[in-house]
């Protein structure tokens, strides 16, 4: 069984397929995120699954922390 992150975090990412189609897809329970520039990969694992995306197909890359009641705090990569 997996572990719940302690901090709440999302991820929203968007990728062009090879027909230059936008697409997105949400992680709505991410444990971790992590850039690997040698490889130009984004590794975005959640609850369900370790997911890895070629760099140079993102268009937009959205990590919001929530941080409770008083709010949030995103990182925004495009």
């Amino acid at each position: 069984m997996a572990n719940q992150p302690l901090i709440a975090a999302t991820v929203r990412i968007t990728v062009k397929d090879i027909n230059n189609n936008s697409i997105l897809k949400i992680f709505s329970a991410v444990t971790g995120l992590s850039y690997d520039y040698n490889k130009g990969m984004v590794n975005v694992i959640d609850v369900t699954g370790s997911f890895y995306f070629p760099i140079n197909t993102l268009t937009s890359v959205t990590y919001t922390i929530v941080a409770g009641l008083s709010g949030s705090h995103a990182v925004v990569m495009s």
